[in-house]
C-alpha cells in the first residue's frame, strides 16, 4: 500500500484549499486602524500633544485686548462711558526656547504614534499567521485521524482473520482516541486564534484564510543584508532610538529655557482709549520686568534640567545597545529559519521514504503496527514543522524590519502577494 503519497496528497490538498482565497492583509489592517481602541486612543493622544506648538507660539505673538464700561449716574450727575483697545507684544527669550521645546515634544509624539502604527501592523500580521498555523494544524490532524482510522479498519480485518493479535488492535485504538483528543484541542486553538484576530478588526473572518503560496521560498525574501548594514539601518531608523534623540534635543532646549529664566522680559504696548469725560488718549509703552533674587529657584531648575539632559544621553546609549542586540537576535533567527526550511524539507523526504519502507516490511510481517504508527507520526510532524518554518521565516523577516524601524504598509502589500 503506497501510504506516504496519499498523506502528502491529503495535506497538500488541504493547503491548496486554504490558499484558494484572495489575501486581504491591507484590508485587515485598515479594519484594525478603524476599530482597535488602543490605536484610536493613540491617534487622539497625538492630536492632543500636537497642540503644544500653537500654545508655545502664542507666548511670542501679539495680544489684542479691549475694554468697555458704561457708568449710569444714580444722582443728578451725567452718565459716562469709556472704551479702549490695546496691542501688546511680549519679548521673552524663555518663550523662544520654549517654542523649540514644544517642537521637539510634537516630534516625539509623532514618533510615538508611528511606533504604535508599526506595532499594529505587526499585530495584524502575527495574529493572521497564528490563524494560518492553526489551520495547518487542524488540516494535518484531520489527515492523521483519517489515516489511523484506515489503519484501525485494516487491523480489525487482520484480527478477524487471525493474522494480528488483539493487542495490536488495542494499540491502534489507543492511538486513534489520542489523535481525536488532539484534534479537539487544535480546533479549539484555531477558534481562539480566529477570535484574537477578529477582536482586533471587529470583523468576522472568512471560513479559511489564505496560506503561503506553494511558490513561496526563502529566495522570495529580499536579499539579506549583512549584520553591520542592519545595525546601521537600525541606528538611523529604530523608533526608540529616534525618539530618544528627539527627547535629548528637547532636554537641551529645556536647559536653555531655564538658563534664561532670570533674564528680564520686555513688553511693548500700544493703546487707544476714549472716555466721555476726558476724551481720547493714546499710549505707547515699553515695559521691562526682571527678578533680582528668587531664592535659588532658577539655579535649581537649571541643575535639574541639565541632569535630565545627561540622563537622556545615557538612555540613548542603553537603547542603542539593546537595539543592536535585538537586531542581532532576529538577524540570526532569520538565517536559522532559512536553514531549518532546507533541513526540514530533507527530513520530510527521509521520513516519507522511511514510512514507505516500513510499510513494505509490515506487509511482509517484519514490522509491528507500532512501528508504522510511529513512522506516520514522524511524517505528519515533519510536514507541520516545515509549514510552520516557512511562516516563521516571514515573521522573522518582519521582526527584523520592525527592530530596525522599517516596517511599513508596503510590507502588507508584499504579504498580499505571498499569501494567495
Amino acid at each position: 500500500m503506497a501510504f506516504s503519497p496519499r498523506l502528502a496528497a491529503f495535506f497538500l490538498t488541504a493547503t491548496a484549499a486554504i490558499s484558494s482565497h484572495a489575501s486581504q492583509f491591507s484590508e485587515l489592517f485598515e479594519l484594525a486602524q478603524a476599530n482597535d481602541p488602543s490605536y484610536l486612543a493613540a491617534q487622539h493622544t497625538l492630536n492632543s500633544k500636537l497642540q503644544i506648538i500653537p500654545q508655545a507660539n502664542s507666548a511670542i505673538m501679539p495680544q489684542v485686548s479691549g475694554t468697555f464700561s458704561d457708568n449710569l449716574a444714580l444722582d443728578a450727575g451725567s452718565n459716562t462711558n469709556s472704551y479702549g483697545i490695546s496691542i501688546s507684544l511680549p519679548l521673552r527669550l524663555d518663550a523662544y526656547y520654549g517654542m523649540k521645546v514644544a517642537d521637539k515634544m510634537a516630534a516625539g509624539a509623532r514618533i510615538s504614534f508611528e511606533k504604535n502604527h508599526q506595532e499594529l501592523i505587526f499585530s495584524v500580521i502575527s495574529r493572521y499567521v497564528t490563524v494560518v498555523k492553526q489551520q495547518h494544524q487542524v488540516s494535518s490532524s484531520m489527515a492523521e485521524v483519517a489515516a489511523i482510522k484506515q489503519r484501525l479498519k485494516q487491523t480489525q480485518q487482520q484480527v478477524d482473520l487471525g493474522i494480528t493479535s488483539i493487542i495490536e488492535l488495542q494499540d491502534v485504538k489507543a492511538n486513534f482516541q489520542q489523535l481525536q483528543v488532539n484534534l479537539l484541542q487544535v480546533q479549539q486553538d484555531l477558534s481562539l486564534a480566529r477570535s484574537n484576530l477578529e477582536n482586533l478588526t471587529n470583523q468576522a473572518l472568512p471560513e479559511q484564510l489564505p496560506a503561503l503560496a506553494s511558490s513561496f521560498t526563502a529566495a522570495s525574501l529580499e536579499q539579506m543584508e549583512s549584520l553591520d548594514n542592519w545595525f546601521e539601518l537600525a541606528q538611523n531608523n529604530n523608533l526608540d532610538i529616534v525618539s530618544n534623540s528627539v527627547a535629548t534635543q528637547q532636554a537641551y532646549h529645556n536647559v536653555q529655557t531655564k538658563e534664561v529664566g532670570l533674564y528680564p522680559t520686555a513688553n511693548i504696548t500700544m493703546s487707544q482709549n476714549h472716555s466721555s469725560a476726558t476724551g481720547d488718549s493714546q499710549y505707547f509703552t515699553i515695559g521691562v520686568k526682571g527678578t533680582f533674587y528668587d531664592g535659588g529657584l532658577n539655579k535649581s531648575q537649571i541643575i535639574e534640567a541639565k541632569e535630565s539632559w545627561y540622563a537622556s544621553q545615557q538612555q540613548g546609549q542603553a537603547l542603542l545597545s539593546s537595539t543592536r542586540q535585538n537586531v542581532r537576535r532576529w538577524h540570526q533567527a532569520l538565517d536559522t529559519s532559512r536553514q531549518q526550511i532546507q533541513a526540514l524539507a530533507q527530513l520530510n523526504t527521509a521520513v516519507q521514504a522511511s514510512l514507505a519502507g516500513k510499510n513494505k516490511e509490515y506487509e511482509l510481517g517484519l514490522r509491528g503496527i507500532s512501528d508504522i504508527l510511529d513512522a506516520e507520526k514522524l511524517v505528519f510532524s515533519a510536514q507541520r514543522n516545515w509549514a510552520n518554518a516557512r511562516l516563521d521565516l516571514v515573521l522573522n523577516q518582519l521582526r527584523l524590519k520592525q527592530a530596525s524601524g522599517l516596517l511599513s504598509n508596503d510590507d502588507l502589500a508584499q504579504l498580499d502577494q505571498w499569501f494567495n
